[in-house]
């Protein structure tokens, strides 16, 4: 009588688990990474609203220097939610503890959720800074003085990005 003996790989050298983790992360990236940019453009529009005397995108038409900032800023944008959408922490292929395997789709909802929360936490805020900044004038600086050059509002649009940016990586970050 042969006994042979039953080898399973573990599984961080089961080829199959590694891709299968793999393809979860790599899909997850991207669609957080589209959420985002989706986000991000929302907001722009959101903020061109927020603020009727700035119409920013309008005014940076056609001037190169503004346009190269806004430029800037959507690729420090985009940099921030690609790093966050990378390396959130997402506990795929893990237990929950309970006894039961993490669904990856169930956690991308979460996650996804997660992000759409910091989104609206951060068109609250900006709405509340761009009306307090608008009456309180403090230091007797009007926030309506950007609309007077398309650099400035280039600057301004580079500003929220980078600050919604931000946001939406912090929101990234917080454990699903």
């Amino acid at each position: 009588m042969i006994l042979e003996t039953l080898f399973i790989l573990p599984p961080w050298l089961d080829p199959a688990y590694f891709l299968t983790n793999l393809f979860w992360t790599l899909m997850r990236s991207f669609v957080t990474f589209i959420v985002c940019m989706i986000l991000g453009m929302a907001g722009l529009k959101l903020l061109d609203k927020m603020t009727p005397g700035i119409s920013e995108l309008r005014s940076i038409k056609g001037h190169s220097v503004a346009t190269a900032l806004f430029a800037a800023g959507i690729f420090i944008f985009s940099a921030l939610t690609i790093l966050g959408s990378m390396t959130a922490p997402l506990p795929i292929g893990v237990s929950s503890g309970l006894g039961q395997a993490v669904s990856p789709l169930m956690i991308l909802g979460y996650r996804l959720l997660t992000l759409l929360a910091g989104f609206l936490i951060s068109i609250l805020f900006t709405f509340i800074l761009s009306r307090v900044l608008a009456h309180v004038e403090p230091f007797g600086i009007d926030l309506h003085d950007v609309e007077k050059e398309s650099i400035a509002i280039g600057i301004y649009i580079m500003g929220y990005l980078i600050f919604l940016g931000i946001i939406l990586y912090a929101s990234l970050l917080i454990p699903a």
